[in-house]
């Protein structure tokens, strides 16, 4: 499931001499009624509408952030908040050696001393209804590629329709339960969002990635923002000094009264992907290739950014945004692995599957609808894995990691031009000056050398371009 879709997730009862808590994932759309029965037995006391469909409705309040994170609105004046983490990026790019906020926190006194953030935004989930049937048609028969670009059509045709409406709305179209559903859900954006208040780092990250991944949290992992608005209509815009902030109809209200004895609590939000479906050999794959990459290049990634964010304080502010993202996924990786061997994942999900095997082989009359070939299934995963080990290495190595790298595939697909004479490539070439205010010449050299060099330690030789033959 992916983040641009509103879920609730795990429901707790909390108490002093127990605590209990029921695992799953539901959409608010259609939650299960047994899922909503047991919310009232473990002490949830509003009616089931107010998740979803009444005007007051969570869901109202609940938004997305800047499409990686959860928020929600808290007051009249549209204050959000979201966790210290989804916030950090905006406050790193806000940070200076001489005004640190990332160091020594941040808070505006008054409206004006709020600080505007580029390319954020907040989404606010308008509806969603089940599109299955008509995707189902579209697609039948047809290849994924086929399959992907009809589902574009289709949300392009549904997003033209909301949009006469109203143009601040958009829909996308999400599959649901490996591909077994597909809801269109229609979205507003907000795209002037601005800082407000965040704790120091010390506070905001304390324990760093690894308490991020760890229980108990020990963080103040919370960071505040406003979102603004057309002063005449009360709707998104784009950033503007003029703007004012948003008056919501709906906002939750902050209780200053604490939690009591067995209060009953979930969370409700705009999570990542769930790999609940994945086959035994889908983990094993996940075990030893994707996640086994990204530690191995990520132990080489964080050490080089450590030494030289270590060595000057304006290379840490350029770099620490980076190095916590990179840190984040290779912490969660490993513990994921340690989580896999230690319950022993992949043995039960194999026995899961040789009892799904032993129901479809009991089948007097034979339903291709829930047929499972698991011995095909275990020989696409065994003959995948060597180019998704070059696929994780490609990604790990070149995406986005230097500024190299970031220029070169910029101009491979025609996002900058290419220097020298037209009319003879060999002889063109990337312009790439230093710009010390945004990035560090020696640590970029140091990172594109060794990740040039780890892809081809790494990978068997035919995933090797050519340029390897001529570089050293």
């Amino acid at each position: 499931m992916k983040k641009t879709t509103l879920l609730i997730a795990g429901l707790l009862a909390l108490g002093s001499t127990s605590m209990h808590a029921d695992e799953g994932m539901w959409t608010l759309y259609n939650l299960p009624n047994a899922v909503y029965d047991q919310m009232v037995a473990e002490g949830f006391k509003l009616p089931a509408d107010m998740l979803y469909s009444s005007p007051n409705a969570i869901s109202n309040y609940v938004i997305n952030f800047s499409g990686f994170c959860s928020g929600v609105v808290v007051s009249p004046d549209g204050l959000v908040f979201t966790n210290h983490h989804c916030g950090f990026s905006a406050i790193n790019a806000h940070s200076t050696v001489e005004h640190d906020y990332m160091l020594n926190g941040f808070y505006a006194k008054n409206y004006a001393e709020e600080l505007p953030n580029e390319n954020m935004f907040v989404s606010f989930m308008k509806n969603q209804k089940d599109v299955t049937a008509r995707v189902n048609k579209l697609i039948n028969g047809k290849t994924k590629e086929q399959a992907d670009s009809l589902i574009d059509v289709l949300t392009n045709q549904m997003t033209d329709s909301v949009k006469n409406i109203d143009k601040s709305l958009h829909v996308n179209i999400d599959a649901f339960y490996e591909g077994n559903k597909y809801y269109a859900t229609t979205y507003q954006d907000f795209p002037d969002v601005r800082l407000v208040f965040t704790v120091p780092k010390s506070m905001g990250k304390f324990g760093g990635e690894t308490d991020n991944w760890m229980w108990p949290r020990q963080t103040c992992d919370f960071s505040v923002f406003r979102i603004y608005a057309d002063p005449k209509t009360n709707g998104p815009a784009a950033y503007s000094k003029d703007n004012v902030p948003y008056h919501p109809e709906h906002w939750a209200s902050v209780s200053l009264e604490g939690y009591k004895d067995k209060d009953f609590a979930m969370t409700v939000g705009y999570p990542g992907s769930t790999s609940r479906y994945l086959s035994s050999y889908g983990i094993k794959q996940r075990r030893d290739i994707e996640n086994t990459t990204r530690i191995q290049a990520r132990d080489i990634k964080l050490a080089i950014m450590k030494k030289y964010m270590d060595m000057n304080e304006k290379t840490r502010i350029q770099y620490e945004d980076k190095y916590v993202t990179a840190a984040n996924y290779w912490k969660n990786s490993m513990g994921m692995n340690k989580c896999i061997d230690s319950t022993g994942l992949i043995r039960q999900k194999a026995e899961y599957e040789a009892r799904i095997q032993k129901w479809l082989d009991a089948k007097k009359v034979k339903d291709p609808s829930v047929d499972v070939n698991f011995p095909e299934l275990s020989k696409l995963y065994t003959n995948s894995n060597e180019s998704s080990l070059a696929a994780n290495y490609w990604n790990e190595s070149f995406w986005k990691v230097t500024e190299m790298f970031k220029r070169a595939l910029d101009l491979t697909r025609g996002a900058i031009e290419p220097q020298g004479p037209k009319d003879n490539p060999k002889k063109q070439y990337m312009q790439f000056k230093d710009n010390s205010d945004e990035w560090n010449l020696a640590l970029d050299k140091e990172m594109t050398a060794a990740m040039l060099k780890n892809y081809a330690e790494h990978v068997p030789a035919k995933y090797l371009p050519d340029v390897y033959s001529t570089i050293k």
